[in-house]
């Protein structure tokens, strides 16, 4: 009889398999989106990003490092990116752009002009990041958060606001967790 219904219970389990809830460890975030992880051992690269998040190690105990350099060369990329971006809207000038680990700071700006990003920012939103990026830019000028402040950012990213409220609801959950 088992035999018989091979077809039926193979489907019944693709769709029961399909419906589950994935954990958090079976997905990947990138620019506010969450991309499932899966193996797939031939390919080129470590970690291509696709339809899914494709690790072409079938080692799952260095997901979590592969994951993190990963995250931290896309970061790097976009983010230069988006600095220059804002910098020529504002007119900004700047001396250096480095990424930091902090657990508690999204960016930070030195009195040098150096322009510091968590590489965790890789994960949120898109315009999360240029709300941090024009942020920052607009303390090369203010030094502070003031009234004048705040409107260099509003200049640069008129819905700073919503992001801003964004990043403080959420931020907690742009981390790498892997098994």
């Amino acid at each position: 009889m088992l035999k018989e219904k091979e077809d039926w219970i193979k489907q019944k389990q693709l769709l029961l398999r399909a419906h589950m809830p994935k954990t958090k460890d079976d997905t990947a975030l990138y620019l506010g989106k969450s991309y499932p992880i899966e193996i797939r051992p031939n390919q080129k690269n470590i970690i291509e990003l696709e339809d899914k998040l494709y690790l072409g190690s079938p080692n799952k105990k260095y997901l979590h490092k592969y994951l993190e350099s990963w995250y931290k060369q896309q970061a790097r990329k976009l983010i230069v990116e988006r600095v220059h971006h804002y910098a020529k809207i504002s007119g900004s000038k700047y001396k250096t752009i480095s990424l930091m680990s902090a657990t508690t700071r999204w960016g930070s700006c030195s009195s040098d002009k150096n322009l510091n990003f968590n590489w965790k920012l890789i994960m949120a939103p898109i315009e999360v990041l240029d709300y941090v990026v024009a942020h920052e830019l607009a303390h090369l000028t203010e030094m502070n958060h003031s009234r004048d402040f705040w409107e260099n950012v509003r200049k640069m990213f008129p819905l700073y606001r919503q992001y801003r409220t964004w990043l403080k609801r959420h931020g907690h959950t742009l981390t790498v967790t892997t098994s």
